[in-house]
């Protein structure tokens, strides 16, 4: 792989996805698509490996699978364009050109069981970074926050969100993927619980106040620059369970896990 194209590619793509949106929109906020797309990008060359995919081409796919998220709804469809235009210009191979812009073309929803195993893989691991896990509690917490919900109205809310998240799971193709999930699920079941029952009771705060935390900042929205402080709240916990979750949510955060 031309290794200066990507780093060209990678800088671009920054650029554009860290300046917007410039203020709220929907469920997006400054800074928040450009973290996505490095955690999907770790995330799908998980899967690639797993399954035997081409891992040039799932990293290409997965660094410009949002390039034109400011379109919207049809941000695929204008997002595998605009990838054309950029890998060509960079002269990729020409099978490397046609397998990104299809992964990228069809990673919002329009994949099929027979798909290539490169548009699986982004596909799959795009769904369960917005929607499963601790990532996946953080972002709910945060668009909750940034519509003015408080961090208490959020916590009543959880359950009603968690059967929707596990609702989703029939979404995933790649049965690593969905594995991936289920346990991505069970993780949140644990931090939700724990939140719930601080507020409900006062014990062992440290994941209430970490959630409490989330709620505060999302106006800063990015969740590298909060694990510190996270992970600071944690350290402070009765019980290991608040560690060990912050422990998982940075290996999310890396794509990792």
């Amino acid at each position: 792989m031309n290794e200066a194209a990507v780093r060209e590619l990678e800088g671009i793509v920054r650029e554009r996805l860290e300046r917007w949106p410039p203020r709220w929109e929907g469920y997006h906020w400054p800074g928040y698509t450009w973290e996505h797309t490095l955690r999907v990008r770790g995330l799908a060359l998980r899967l690639a490996q797993e399954i035997g995919a081409d891992a040039e081409v799932v990293k290409l796919a997965a660094l410009l699978h949002d390039v034109e998220k400011p379109v919207g709804k049809e941000h695929a469809t204008a997002g595998a364009k605009t990838a054309r235009r950029l890998l060509e210009e960079r002269s990729f191979p020409a099978q490397i050109v046609e397998s990104t812009v299809s992964a990228i073309a069809t990673h919002a929803g329009d994949n099929l069981p027979h798909s290539p195993p490169e548009s699986l893989a982004l596909g799959d691991a795009d769904l369960i970074d917005a929607n499963f896990g601790l990532v996946g509690t953080w972002r709910f917490i945060t668009i909750r926050a940034g519509h003015g919900s408080t961090i208490e109205e959020t916590i009543q809310g959880f359950w009603g969100w968690l059967r929707k998240k596990e609702e989703m799971i029939h979404r995933i193709f790649l049965p690593e993927a969905r594995d991936l999930a289920i346990e991505r699920v069970a993780n949140c079941r644990v931090f939700c619980t724990l939140a719930e029952r601080a507020f409900r009771n006062g014990c062992d705060r440290a994941v209430f106040e970490m959630a409490r935390h989330i709620n505060a900042e999302h106006t800063r929205g990015s969740l590298c620059e909060q694990l510190p402080a996270l992970e600071s709240i944690a350290s402070g916990a009765e019980t290991d369970s608040a560690v060990e979750l912050c422990r998982r949510l940075s290996a999310e955060a890396a794509g990792r896990a």
